[in-house]
């Protein structure tokens, strides 16, 4: 059958094919972006370290008997899910309250050698870019307080992170916290032979009355974690920033 058509009729067909095409590439262009390749591809791989867990408690409050291993945890879990949120790949040491060894062992010492050789193979061959181990501080005397970020010697990167964490612990969370970040000289499994960019951020003193009440709210926690997380935010603009210059 052969169908006659006017032309303002066919015009007109003409005009809202032309608008659909145009209306369609709009969308396109709209979904590309949103999701830019380059806001995926420009954030790293970070490895959370909850230190210690299980048998082994770390530092405990003489104000309270809270552990470390327990405060330790919840930090690291704010930051995991503050990292997640914002794109980041995560890899966690531990999610739970334990160490992980072998059947049968049941000499402590044992057990936390162990527990640290599988950590410090996460952190080795894990595939991230950097290592963020949570941890807490403990001192004889009382006066001493504040959040302090270490590094292993010999590490430019390290250090590079470290210094960007500590800036933001200190801005954000107290800024009378005139501490520095500072290289670890003392050997701990996790710092030798480095493979990975790694840090140690001692969140706080469980020896000092007033910061160990807030390292137990949870406020005070998320509050550290989203400054670590800026800290690490900071840490990858420069060094992508140093590398789009090369």
């Amino acid at each position: 059958m052969i169908v006659l058509v006017k032309k303002s009729n066919v015009t007109l067909v003409i005009l809202i094919f032309l608008l659909s095409i145009a209306l369609y590439c709009l969308n396109l262009g709209g979904d590309v972006e949103a999701t830019p390749a380059s806001s995926i591809s420009s954030l790293g791989t970070v490895i959370v370290d909850a230190g210690h867990g299980g048998e082994d408690p770390g530092k405990v409050s003489s104000y309270s008997g809270a552990k470390e291993k327990d405060i330790n945890l919840a930090i690291a879990k704010f930051l995991a899910e503050e990292l997640k949120s914002a794109g980041y790949q995560v890899i966690m040491t531990r999610e739970e309250d334990k160490l992980v060894y072998s059947e049968g062992t049941t000499d402590i010492t044992e057990k936390r050698r162990q527990d640290l050789t599988r950590r410090k193979e996460i952190m080795d061959n894990g595939g991230a870019d950097i290592v963020v181990s949570i941890h807490l501080n403990d001192f004889s005397d009382s006066k001493y307080y504040g959040a302090q970020v270490f590094y292993p010697p010999n590490s430019a990167e390290s250090e590079k992170l470290a210094v960007c964490i500590q800036k933001v612990l200190r801005e954000d969370v107290d800024p009378t916290n005139k501490r520095e970040a500072l290289v670890k000289t003392t050997p701990i499994m996790i710092l030798r032979n480095l493979k990975t960019p790694t840090v140690i951020v001692e969140c706080g003193f469980l020896s000092n009355e007033q910061e160990e009440q807030k390292l137990r709210t949870e406020s005070y926690q998320k509050k550290l974690a989203k400054a670590i997380k800026k800290g690490i935010d900071n840490y990858f603009a420069q060094r992508n920033k140093v590398n789009d210059a090369q």
